[in-house]
């Protein structure tokens, strides 16, 4: 309802004329809480996130319903949709999901967000690499043959519009009698890998370790998850960076950082690897910076709680120069790379997109539109409850996006539970 030039107001400074309007737009906008939402409708209004799996469909895809004591996480948009049938606390899924009007897409927006040109991609894209990558059976038979991914996939010639959708991801070339999906070549496997690793993890978790937290020490329980102190000792340490300085003396100059995924993910450990085809560890990755100001780093402590009869297991990497212990470094640091994209993922949603939708929702029930706040934070806001509602349909959802492609599986959006808890 817009019924004002475009001058921004406070509620005291509101024309004695507009204050009723203004009244019956913000009980417009919260609704009563009541009935479907539909796509017409303008009502910001608050709910769990109970309706990424449908129980009515497979017990398989069965997930917790996130928003409340056991999972905390932020609210989404209500949109009313009927409950499940074998659990009255969920919602049915529907093919698309409620967003209020102003907040969906418009049509040039809509046109470079198109989930149906995506779908076009995918459906095209998956028959010729589903065999190489989705096949749970097939195994790389060797470490280097990872390498082979970055070589091409044959493709058809009538197929060759994927650069121009997603130039990005993927680039397609004529080579030959077939065009070739060329994945660019991540930096850690193409040049400078350990460099990489340092800088990238910067970006995440990486923090400065301070001299309180010396020596490593994990504060999950010790009766369930085994002993706390961590292998990385000072003497490994030292070793490492050639006797330059003494651990204290890179702790009192704060050289040494540390990416620490080690209490995050040690709860989920077991869990995970029941999941045929995948694994998972508590990580540790250390740091230090060195004189020309990089990172390098040390090592990398991959830890496994007790499970059944057998003890925690812990064991410590670090760069080698013989055969063995270079390719042992190497798998240690996909692992890392796993556990950090992973994280990356899970929590880029959450803090930038599932943090957002709260905000959005509030400020459209407590805040008039002609608000100088209002006004200051809209732009903002901008598009994300529909970006958000996408994610829902195929990025966070039970056997979505995120579960297939990352190692927690179907524990990842679970895990982004944690993780907010622990904001």
């Amino acid at each position: 309802m817009q019924y004002y030039s475009g001058r921004s107001y406070l509620p005291d400074d509101t024309a004695s004329g507009l204050k009723k309007l203004r009244e019956i737009e913000l009980e417009n906008l919260r609704g009563n809480g009541k009935g479907e939402r539909k796509t017409s409708d303008k009502i910001y209004d608050y709910d769990t996130y109970n309706d990424l799996w449908d129980p009515d469909d497979s017990k398989d895809l069965a997930r917790p319903i996130l928003g409340g004591q056991d999972h905390p996480y932020p609210r989404r948009c209500r949109t009313g949709r009927p409950s499940s049938k074998k659990d009255p606390l969920s919602e049915t899924r529907s093919s698309s999901v409620y967003v209020p009007r102003d907040e969906a897409f418009e049509e040039v927006k809509q046109m470079t967000f198109s989930t149906k040109t995506l779908k076009s991609v995918l459906h095209a894209l998956l028959p010729q690499v589903e065999i190489m990558l989705l096949d749970p059976h097939l195994v790389f038979p060797y470490f280097t043959a990872i390498d082979l991914l970055f070589q091409g996939v044959p493709l058809p010639k009538s197929k060759n519009f994927f650069q121009s959708i997603i130039p990005r991801l993927v680039k397609t070339i004529a080579e030959g009698e077939g065009d070739i999906l060329l994945f660019e070549t991540p930096a850690m496997i193409d040049s400078m890998p350990d460099l990489f690793l340092a800088s990238s993890s910067l970006l995440e978790m990486d923090r400065v370790v301070d001299e309180s937290e010396w020596p490593l020490k994990s504060k999950l329980d010790p009766g369930i998850y085994g002993p706390p102190e961590s292998l990385i000792t000072a003497k490994l340490i030292e070793r490492e960076i050639k006797g330059v300085m003494t651990i204290d003396e890179a702790l009192k100059q704060k050289k040494m950082f540390i990416l620490d995924y080690h209490d995050l993910l040690l709860p989920y450990v077991n869990k995970v690897r029941e999941i045929e085809g995948t694994t998972l560890y508590g990580s540790r990755t250390l740091f230090f910076l060195t004189m020309d100001g990089t990172l390098r780093p040390l090592a990398i402590e991959l830890t496994r709680p007790p499970v059944g009869d057998k003890l925690q297991w812990k064991q410590v990497f670090t760069p080698g120069w013989d055969g063995t212990s270079c390719w042992l470094w190497r798998l240690a640091k996909a692992h890392v790379c796993a556990h950090d994209s992973g994280y990356h993922q899970l929590v880029h949603w959450l803090r930038t997109h599932c943090c957002t939708e709260p905000y959005i929702i509030a400020a459209n029930r407590q805040l008039s539109a002609m608000h100088p706040i209002y006004r200051l934070l809209h732009p903002h806001f901008r598009y994300t409850m529909e970006i958000n509602a996408l994610a829902q349909e195929s990025l966070i959802n039970a056997g979505g996006i995120i579960e297939s492609c990352f190692s927690p599986g179907k524990y990842a959006i679970e895990l982004s539970s944690a993780a907010y808890d622990r904001l």
